[in-house]
């Protein structure tokens, strides 16, 4: 794609998710989002897609369920997306970025939980549910407010409601059973809190395969969003490192040397500086 073209699409996507949390449409961001990767994509037919799917959820309930029955609600989005429909978690290849973009997961029905999640919040929204996503260690969550109670739920494993429990054992699976459960692990996310970590997800599915011109795409939408964040630029600069765009790698990493506070990280960036300003001597 041209660098103007991504540039533009970049803007967008920044441009969206950095409204006020009121007013931003988390799932448009995230079809921008994926319109980087996928620059013919159409984001109005994808929303229009989701406007059916929730009219087809809506037409099977009550009149005003969402303030008068969210439990029914709930229920009848389960049993139509992953029942009907056949959404599912992706579990057989979870590091697959495709999982991390919405258009991807309207067209293959596949997901991780924080792209299932943000999907599921989009029909809800649509419904009139309140729900919101739960940014907890390791697994993605969402949060449904009713009049009494607030009520936990997994959009990876078919919509199902935890309890204390569940949760804990979700914790398990991804830390061990040492880790205690914190109330800071139940608090609510933004929508560029989402869209963040979404990205960070995929950069990290980026890195772990060398796929360094994607990881680079990736870190500059994070640092649209982020701009004061040092370990962006860090990254930003071993990746240019690794393209072999050294000037930029050593602007990059020298500015984070002067930010960062002294620690094991800046001692393996200095030792990475080093080598790069050797690679460039031994090439003169």
């Amino acid at each position: 794609m041209p660098r103007e073209n991504f540039d533009n699409l970049s803007k967008a996507f920044a441009i969206e998710i950095l409204k006020p949390d009121t007013e931003a449409d988390l799932g448009r961001a995230a079809l921008l989002m994926a319109k980087c990767e996928y620059p013919s994509l159409d984001v109005d037919f994808y929303l229009s897609h989701l406007d059916e799917i929730a009219s087809a959820i809506n037409s099977s309930l009550p009149q005003n369920a969402a303030l008068i029955n969210p439990i029914l609600s709930i229920k009848q989005i389960n049993e139509y997306i992953y029942e009907e429909l056949a959404f599912r978690g992706n579990k057989e290849n979870y590091y697959d970025p495709r999982n991390s973009f919405l258009n991807e997961v309207l067209v293959r029905r596949l997901g991780i939980p924080i792209t299932l999640s943000v999907f599921y919040m989009e029909l809800a929204r649509r419904l009139g549910l309140k729900i919101e996503g739960v940014g907890m260690p390791g697994h993605f969550l969402m949060k449904c407010y009713t009049e009494d109670q607030e009520i936990i739920l997994d959009a990876f494993n078919q919509g199902q409601i935890l309890d204390k429990t569940d949760c804990q054992q979700l914790v398990n699976n991804v830390y061990g059973s040492d880790v205690e459960l914190k109330p800071s692990f139940f608090r609510t996310v933004s929508k560029k809190e989402i869209l963040i970590r979404m990205l960070h997800n995929l950069k990290n599915i980026y890195l772990s395969s060398s796929d360094h011109p994607r990881a680079l795409a990736t870190i500059e939408r994070l640092l649209l969003l982020t701009p004061k964040a040092i370990n962006e630029v860090k990254d930003r600069g071993l990746v240019y490192y690794y393209l072999g765009k050294y000037s930029l790698a050593i602007a990059d990493l020298e500015f984070y040397l002067n930010c960062a506070p002294k620690g094991q990280e800046t001692e393996i960036v200095r030792k990475s500086l080093q080598k790069i300003k050797s690679k460039i001597a031994s090439l003169n």
